[in-house]
């Protein structure tokens, strides 16, 4: 830097003594000029050598700061690079150097929250008028028109650690008689075994696809006819263990298997609470993608179990009894078709969903099992179902749809069959909350008296239902 100073000065104090002869040289010549008044050629042509000298001075000049400025550029290039060379070896030099620890002070109780399940509520609300063609309904069952909370329901689930997870749901039916269940409490592994996932305590079964879900997630106000008449007014459920092989695709795109053993507790065609045989469910799930905007899904599902009643009290000779052995067996299929356009998922669908139930169960000889004076002449009752219904995506919110049941009930005092008719709306406000118009007509549908005794009602209803949820999970079918 003290050089470049240096130089500047020096060509600085060169320029100004040059400048200033070249100056007064020409001054001086035309004073000697005027002075003399009758100028000779040999004082003209040295005043022209005069003037030649001053362009070529100032030619130098000009040469000269054109090199001073190059002199500055290069030395300004070469301390720039000096600077980058220097900043770089700094930098190496303390990428070498040993790093200072780096401590993040937190509070530990706000991590605690990690450790709380996920809880969400979902309330259940239905008004309903009935209008019933035979008046005797409501002496019977207790149904009655007029607005009810049929279901305060308290979900929780948590992921325990990377190869489990749990769930859990527990129902609150407010009323004159309040009652508590828990629905489902269960604890799933998984990435233990590749493709397999193991679940054991209580859950919904897989028989179908219907029965699986909650009631406040069903696509209608409650559980299909068909479904209620063959497995019972809540479906199957259970406690044991469950076993589901994702399996590798064979005659799908997806296939799945899943086996349960659960306690025989349904009280419709199991023994209910006097079991001793465990029930096996099996279901088989397979998935095709037909093409960008349609998937179809085709199941089938079987249940074998013991309905026989074990260590009862008989009042008649005041001792435990044993029936003998009866079994059931049950088969199902289920078939759903969704299409949702790639480009209009938001505002248009369309989803077409069937299941059909067949059950065998060995007729006992008790009449307060069956509760019906009607004689099966092979000792074996038989009882099938079948609904099917169409839901439609109309816009963002709205929902329409319409669906028809016909079902031989497994409970019944005659040998008829029950249908019904259920055409609805659906308006989803939010994720959070739903609102759906429903019309039912029912006709022979089985229904039993305080009693015991068995009759056929035929009614219609107009249902308005609410529900809604508070929670991260919302409403799921799970």
């Amino acid at each position: 830097m003290k050089k470049r100073k240096w130089l500047l000065g020096c060509c600085t104090m060169i320029w100004v003594v040059v400048a200033t002869g070249l100056w007064e040289c020409p001054a001086f010549a035309q004073e000697a000029v005027a002075q003399s008044g009758d100028a000779s050629v040999e004082s003209q042509q040295a005043l022209e050598i005069l003037r030649n000298e001053n362009d070529g001075l100032k030619t130098s000049i000009d040469l000269i700061g054109k090199r001073l400025a190059t002199l500055e550029k290069k030395n300004e290039d070469a301390e720039l690079a000096a600077l980058i060379q220097a900043a770089e070896n700094e930098a190496e030099k303390s990428a070498d150097d040993e790093k200072p620890e780096n401590r993040n002070f937190l509070w530990g109780a706000l991590a605690l929250q990690k450790l709380n399940p996920e809880i969400s509520v979902s309330a259940d609300f239905l008004a309903t008028l009935i209008v019933d063609k035979d008046a005797e309904m409501y002496s019977s069952t207790g149904e009655r028109s007029g607005f009810a909370l049929r279901e305060v329901s308290l979900h929780v689930q948590h992921t325990l650690d990377p190869y489990s997870s749990f769930k859990g749901a527990i129902a609150f039916a407010p009323g004159p008689e309040p009652e508590v269940a828990v629905e489902e409490m269960y604890i799933t592994w998984f990435g233990l075994i590749p493709s397999l996932s193991f679940t054991v305590g209580r859950f919904r079964q897989n028989f179908g696809i219907v029965n699986r879900w909650h009631a406040h997630d069903l696509d209608q106000t409650s559980y299909p006819l068909a479904l209620r008449s063959v497995l019972g007014e809540e479906g199957l459920a259970g406690t044991g263990v469950t076993v589901k092989w994702f399996m590798p695709p064979l005659w799908a795109d997806a296939n799945e298997l899943l086996i349960e053993i659960t306690n025989a507790e349904n009280d419709t065609l199991l023994a209910g609470e006097f079991f001793s045989v465990p029930a096996v469910v099996g279901h088989l799930k397979n998935y095709w993608d037909l093409n960008d905007n349609t998937y179809f899904e085709l199941g089938v599902s079987g249940l074998w179990g013991m309905n026989n009643k074990r260590g009862y009290f008989s009042e008649d000779s005041n001792t435990l009894k044993n029936d003998p052995w009866r079994q059931t067996i049950a088969g199902g299929m289920d078939l759903t078709l969704q299409w949702t356009p790639l480009q209009k998922a938001k505002y248009r669908g369309f989803t077409w969903r069937t299941e059909g139930y067949v059950a065998k169960m060995e007729r006992s000889d008790d009449p307060a099992l069956l509760r019906t004076g009607e004689s099966d002449t092979d000792g074996k009752r038989y009882s099938f179902g079948v609904y099917s219904y169409v839901d439609f995506k109309l816009s963002e919110q709205f929902f329409a749809g319409i669906r028809g049941d016909i079902a031989l009930p497994t409970i019944r005092a005659k040998t008829l069959y029950a249908f019904d008719v259920v055409p609805y709306v659906t308006f989803w406000q939010s994720e959070f909350v739903y609102l759906r118009l429903e019309y039912v007509h029912e006709a022979r549908v089985p229904y039993t008296r305080p009693d015991g005794n068995i009759f056929n009602r035929t009614d219609d209803r107009v249902m308005l239902q609410i529900d809604f949820a508070a929670g991260p999970h919302k409403h799921e079918k799970y």
